[in-house]
């Protein structure tokens, strides 16, 4: 047994060495109040990295649900989705504006970011190159 300090309330305790927590708690209400973003804001920030917590999920369902979102699942959602909804955005086609994807053709090239795409004749619903 070693003698420490309470992470939370600065109480000294004693418990057992471990390496792998790099902190230690003198009771469940101290873990608590610590691991809450209210109480202990900086400290809540430090529990875990949240950078590139969107790659990460995605690559975790990739690997758990190998066959959840393949081409033909996405084409059927695709469908469904079609001409749904007000009309007041812009078609969206596997998850990329229709119209930037129609541009990308004409082009033959990517859109850098950044890059803007006007339609011809004002219809953000009209993608014909042709603004016909």
């Amino acid at each position: 047994m070693v003698k420490t300090i309470c992470a939370w309330c600065g109480k000294e305790i004693v418990t057992y060495p471990c390496k792998i927590k790099p902190r230690n708690f003198c009771s469940r209400e101290c873990l608590a109040t610590f691991s809450r973003k209210d109480k202990n804001p900086d400290g809540y920030m430090k529990l875990k990295d949240y950078t590139n917590i969107s790659a990460h999920m995605t690559a975790l369902n990739h690997e758990l649900n190998p066959g959840r979102m393949n081409f033909s699942t996405r084409a059927k959602l695709s469908q469904i989705h079609k001409n749904s909804g007000e009309g007041k955005t812009y078609p969206k086609s596997f998850g990329v504006h229709a119209h930037r994807t129609v541009a990308e053709r004409m082009l033959n090239r990517k859109l850098k970011p950044g890059e803007v795409v006007h339609h011809i004749d004002g219809n953000k619903r009209n993608n014909n190159p042709n603004g016909i």
